[in-house]
């Protein structure tokens, strides 16, 4: 394998979509641009030109560890980079939701350094994570993810996939010390530009850390684990699907409502979230009843309050494990802000409080 961009030629291209072109086709040149905002590895778009012509795709996307040691040790030590290779592999195949196709998933084992090569879903695009999306964005969302869901619900299609982090006093001691060992970091490089409400919320957050891991009930499901704007690639023009979710290094087994009030709260301006909540959640409740689901209301409205500390938690750990830029960190602030608020609105601590 090759474990950087740079590295990538039309004779190693050709070699690595053998089973995907056409018989005897060959690439002939390949370009690469950087794309997308991905915090943890790096991805490129490759425009490849065949002899014949046509006879393979004419663009993929190439996705790679991280260049700086920091980021690339996070993605090793995580286990992030190992779990998307293997969903690709594995469960890509049974997903009732559009992801990109694999054509490659290789590793070096002990380095860090992995390849993927996927279909490019453009013209399909993320919606501006700092800006928000439309509550018709996040209902679109929440339709695919219950559908997802749905087909691994209560473990179902799930047999065999211990690499799958699941809920359990291990997992949640890990969780734990994570929020723990980078709040008081993430306070001291973000609080200036915090409200008020928001340094509280996250100092909140770190004396109930632990009751929160442990409060997570079946049943469990599939998770993205990171279902937010920047992974959601929706498609507007003509013959573009509507949604391709990309990004799965955090999959993972848990309540199903950790990945769609993450959603929720992050994808939508406090004013709007607050004025299409309660619509959001019943679309959530719908779609999954029209998947086969049945589940009681007070149990989805629970683990609903629980979920939207899964976006804080992601927030404050995710920003303090990757490299800094300008960019990153206003998104942080702005997933910051808009978690604290739906925390408080939801009063989600008063569920950890009675969790004692």
């Amino acid at each position: 394998m090759i474990p950087a961009p740079e590295q990538v030629t039309p004779t190693w291209l050709t070699g690595a979509l053998r089973a995907t072109a056409a018989a005897g086709a060959r690439v002939t040149a390949v370009e690469s641009a950087p794309v997308g905002g991905g915090k943890l590895s790096r991805c490129v778009r490759l425009r490849l030109r065949w002899s014949p012509a046509g006879a393979g795709p004419a663009t993929l996307i190439g996705k790679f560890a991280a260049a700086d040691e920091r980021t690339r040790r996070t993605g090793t030590d995580s286990d992030a980079y190992r779990r998307e290779l293997l969903f690709y592999r594995r469960l890509a195949p049974a997903v009732p939701i559009r992801v990109p196709r694999c054509h490659l998933a290789e590793a070096a084992p002990g380095t860090g350094e992995f390849v993927l090569l996927l279909d490019d879903a453009a013209p399909a695009r993320p919606r501006d994570q700092v800006r928000g999306a439309t509550a018709d964005d996040v209902a679109l969302a929440l339709g695919e993810l219950a559908r997802l869901q749905a087909r691994f619900w209560g473990g179902a299609g799930l047999c065999g996939q211990e690499w799958l982090p699941v809920p359990g006093p291990a997992t949640g001691r890990r969780r734990a010390a994570a929020y723990r060992v980078t709040a008081e970091g993430f306070l001291a490089r973000f609080g200036a530009r915090l409200s008020p409400r928001a340094r509280a919320v996250v100092t909140g957050f770190g004396t109930r850390v632990r009751r929160w891991a442990a409060a997570q009930q079946p049943p469990y499901t599939l998770l993205h684990g990171d279902f937010r704007l920047d992974n959601l690639l929706f498609g507007d023009g003509p013959g573009s699907a509507p949604l391709t979710v990309v990004d799965w290094q955090t999959v993972a087994v848990g309540p199903g409502p950790s990945d769609a009030a993450y959603l929720v709260g992050g994808a939508l301006p406090e004013d709007v979230r607050r004025d299409r909540e309660e619509e959001l959640l019943r679309l959530y409740r719908r779609s999954l009843a029209a998947a086969g689901v049945r589940w009681a209301e007070a149990e989805c409205r629970r683990a609903w309050r629980l979920g939207a500390l899964a976006g804080l938690h992601m927030t404050v750990v995710g920003a303090m494990l990757v490299a800094a830029d300008p960019a990153s960190d206003a998104m942080f602030v702005s997933l910051a802000e808009r978690h604290a608020a739906h925390v408080t609105d939801l009063e989600a601590f008063d569920v950890l409080d009675q969790h004692r």
